[in-house]
C-alpha cells in the first residue's frame, strides 16, 4: 500500500509530528511505500520528494507590507501547496491519504487537491482548530474563551500570540474556512484520539457518521517499567502558559523537601526560570529525548500534567504509565479517558493548587498507593493502550476506504 502522510513540518517539532514519523516508520518497516508531504522547512527531515514541497510560511513572524499579506493569504489557501499536492499525487499514486496538521501554512488547498484526485483521505484531530480559530480552548477559569465569538470579538480577546493582528488573522481564516466547510472536502474519515473530540466535532457540524475515535497508543516493549523511584517528580512538555508549568512551581514552593524537575523548552521558559527563583527544589533539564527521556520517566516518583486547556489526548500520560509512574492530570478535556481518577493517578482541577500538593504528596510518600498505581498504568500501556492495537485499526481503515 502507497500511503500519502500529509503534516506542515517533517520534524519532530510536536506531538503531531511524532505521531506522523512514528509512524511512517512503523508503515515502511512493515513494507509499505509512505509518501510524505510538508512544507520545505530547513529542519525537515530529507525525503525523495523535497522538490515538490512548498515554501516554507513563517507565520510566528508576520511582518506588515507584501510578505506579510502573502502569509495571510495563503493561510486561506495555499496555491503552492494544492500545486505540488497534485503533482505528488500524479507520480506516487497513493492508495490513501492520511492528513495531520495543516492548517495556517499547507491550508485545505490540499485537500481540494486529494479530492480532485480521487486519494481516499483520513484526518487525525490532533488539537481544537477544526472547532475553534484557536488550537486550545482554555478550562474554565484559565483562559479567555472564545468559543462562539465573531471575528470582531475573538480579535479583541488578542487570543493568538496576544496580539491584535495575529488574532484577526486566526479568526477571519477560520471564520471563512467554516462558513465554507473547506475542512470536510474530500475526507472520508475523522480520527479522534479522544471520545472529547469526537464530542467537539460532531457539536461543531462535522458529519456523524465519518468521525472515528481511535486512541492513540504506545509500544510497551520500548521501555522497561520501574516501580521503585530516585526521589523526584517529573513534567515533560512545552514551556508555555497553557501547559501549567507555573502549577508545578507553585506546588514546588509548597512543598520544599519534594524534588520537580522540568523537561522542555518554550517560549515562557525565561519567565519560569524569574519565578522559580529561589526554588533549590526545581531543575530545569532543557529539552530531552529517546533515551535519555525514557530514564527520566524510569526513575521518576510521579509525572505531572497540570494542562490549563483541554487536552484532546495525553501522549505524556502514556509515556508515563509505560513506565510504571502514576500521574497527576488536569480533569479537562480527554484527560480522564488515560488517566482513571485513584486507580493509575489522580485527577486535579487545574486551579486547586492544595489537590496538586496533596496528589503529590500521596505519590512521593505513600509508596503502596503509588506502586499500585504505577502497576495498574503499566498493565494499562501493555493492554487498552497497546500501539499494536491503535495500528490494527488503522489499518483496517486504511483498507476501508483506500484505493486497494
Amino acid at each position: 500500500m502507497t500511503v500519502l502522510q500529509v503534516n506542515k513540518f517533517w520534524f519532530a517539532r510536536g506531538g503531531a509530528e511524532r505521531y506522523a514519523l512514528d509512524l511512517s516508520d512503523w508503515l515502511s518497516a512493515q513494507g509499505h511505500a509512505v509518501v510524505p508531504f510538508a512544507m520545505a522547512h530547513p529542519d525537515n527531515i530529507p525525503t525523495p520528494y523535497d522538490g515538490l514541497f512548498p515554501p516554507f510560511r513563517d507565520t510566528e513572524h508576520v511582518r506588515f507590507g507584501a510578505s506579510g499579506l502573502r502569509t495571510f493569504l495563503s493561510m486561506g489557501w495555499n496555491r503552492a501547496a494544492r500545486r505540488g499536492m497534485k503533482t505528488l499525487i500524479r507520480q506516487t499514486r497513493p492508495h490513501v491519504a492520511h492528513v495531520h496538521n495543516i492548517y495556517t501554512q499547507l491550508s485545505p488547498s490540499v485537500l481540494d487537491a486529494l479530492s480532485k484526485e480521487k486519494v481516499p483521505c483520513v484526518y487525525t484531530v490532533h488539537d481544537h482548530h477544526l472547532v475553534s480559530p484557536s488550537y486550545n480552548l482554555w478550562a474554565d477559569g484559565c483562559g479567555p474563551s472564545i468559543e462562539g465569538k465573531g471575528v470582531v470579538a475573538a480579535t479583541m480577546s488578542r487570543f493568538h500570540k496576544k496580539s491584535y493582528v495575529a488574532s484577526f488573522a486566526q479568526a477571519f481564516t477560520f471564520a471563512a474556512h467554516r462558513r465554507s466547510k473547506a475542512y470536510q472536502v474530500g475526507i472520508d474519515a475523522y480520527l479522534c484520539p479522544s471520545e472529547y473530540m469526537a464530542r467537539r466535532l460532531v457539536a461543531a457540524g462535522f458529519p456523524e457518521e465519518k468521525i472515528r475515535h481511535l486512541p492513540h497508543g504506545i509500544d510497551p516493549d520500548a521501555v522497561a517499567p520501574r516501580f521503585d523511584h530516585d526521589g523526584y517528580v517529573l513534567f515533560v512538555g512545552r514551556l508555555v502558559p497553557e501547559k501549567g508549568v507555573e502549577t508545578v512551581l507553585r506546588v514546588a514552593r509548597v512543598l520544599p523537601e519534594v524534588r520537580f524537575r522540568i523537561v522542555g523548552t518554550g517560549p515562557d521558559e525565561t519567565r519560569l526560570h524569574v519565578l522559580a527563583h529561589g526554588l533549590t527544589n526545581v531543575e530545569f533539564l532543557g529539552s530531552r529525548f529517546g533515551v535519555d527521556l525514557d530514564e527520566l520517566y524510569r526513575g521518576a516518583a510521579a509525572v505531572l500534567i497540570p494542562s490549563r486547556v483541554h487536552e484532546v489526548f495525553p501522549l505524556v500520560a502514556l509515556e508515563a504509565m509505560r513506565a510504571g509512574k502514576p500521574v497527576a492530570a488536569s480533569h479537562v478535556g480527554g484527560m480522564s479517558e488515560v488517566v482513571t481518577d485513584r486507580v493509575t493517578g489522580f485527577l486535579v482541577n487545574p486551579l486547586d493548587m492544595h489537590g496538586w500538593a496533596e496528589a503529590v504528596l500521596r505519590m512521593v510518600y505513600d509508596d503502596a498507593a503509588r506502586r499500585s498505581m504505577g502497576r495498574e498504568g503499566r498493565r494499562q500501556a501493555e493492554t487498552t493502550f497497546h500501539v499494536r492495537r491503535h495500528r490494527e485499526k488503522l489499518m483496517g481503515i486504511y483498507r476501508e476506504i483506500g484505493k486497494t
